[in-house]
């Protein structure tokens, strides 16, 4: 087989479990949430979106595979862009012990005037703290404890900060701290255990 051959065949794998494309397929899919948190259709683009839903929930179902190979399980990296339900962010830096990320909520996020939901906070702290303990503390490592402060409101649909460290690593233990700011301020912050799996454990 040659090298063009093979790479055609490993790009055709990879499009075969979604590639490159699902990734944009999830960011249509959150543009798409978004845009019916927000909407009010009329009773006939409502009935027309249902059927338009269902007939792509159907498609998709066929598709299903086991968890561990479903691209919503899998992370490259500190990344949760391929979750279709989790808070997406970008990293601007990383180092052994802290990752700093830029974040922006949505109306699929929003609790009411114009402030991102309070369950919706703890959500991204427990995704972005625990992908950087996966990524440089310790790897299989589950959430054990985790404390929100709500320092002030957090809005949608504006640039944010937020930042994580790596604190304190003792035996399994792992402890980690973040930080969600808009501008200077401080909107609010965490504390977190993550404890690493001892083998055989899911």
């Amino acid at each position: 087989m040659t090298e063009q051959m093979i790479e055609q065949t490993d790009t055709c794998s990879v499009a075969s479990k979604g590639g490159v494309e699902f990734d944009a397929l999830v960011a249509e899919f959150r543009r798409m949430h978004a845009a019916l948190c927000a909407a009010v259709p009329d009773p006939e683009l409502t009935a027309e979106l249902r059927r338009e839903f269902r007939d792509a929930a159907d498609r998709l179902e066929l598709t299903r595979e086991p968890v561990e190979e479903n691209r919503a399980s899998r992370r490259v990296g500190l990344s949760s862009r391929g979750h279709p339900t989790l808070v997406p962010f970008d990293v601007e830096h990383i180092d052994e012990r802290s990752v700093t990320v830029t974040v922006e909520f949505s109306d699929v996020h929003l609790g009411g005037n114009g402030a991102v939901h309070g369950g919706t906070i703890p959500l991204l702290f427990d995704d972005l703290l625990g992908m950087l303990v996966a990524e440089k503390g310790q790897k299989h490592s589950r959430t054990a404890f985790l404390k929100v402060n709500y320092r002030k409101i957090t809005p949608i649909d504006t640039p944010l900060r937020a930042e994580a460290t790596i604190d304190r690593i003792d035996g399994r233990k792992t402890w980690v701290s973040g930080r969600l700011y808009h501008g200077s301020e401080v909107t609010a912050d965490a504390e977190a255990l993550f404890l690493r799996l001892l083998p055989g454990q899911p």
